[in-house]
């Protein structure tokens, strides 16, 4: 793994942070925890620990963060919504 592919994964994982922290306040108006806020954060810092420097291809990591925004923002919007919150 190059340097230019770490700065590009969290580039990624901070974009998903900010939607995580936009998009359920505003939109859904609902309050996130701290672990499901940082979730693409989190699997960043995995990222950094778990990396292999020969075999590793960055493209599960970037599927990984993208789909855990995505799993979080969907599992809110089902919660708000069986709740009656909006």
């Amino acid at each position: 793994m190059s340097l230019a592919d770490d700065v590009k994964l969290s580039i990624v994982a901070a974009a998903c942070t900010l939607v995580l922290i936009t998009i359920p306040e505003n939109i859904i108006h609902v309050q996130l925890d701290s672990a499901s806020k940082y979730a693409p954060l989190l699997v960043f810092v995995f990222y950094l620990f778990l990396k292999d420097e020969e075999k590793n291809s960055i493209l599960p990591w970037y599927l990984l963060i993208i789909y855990a925004t995505a799993g979080v923002l969907i599992l809110k919007a089902v919660n708000s919504f069986t709740n009656g919150i909006i």
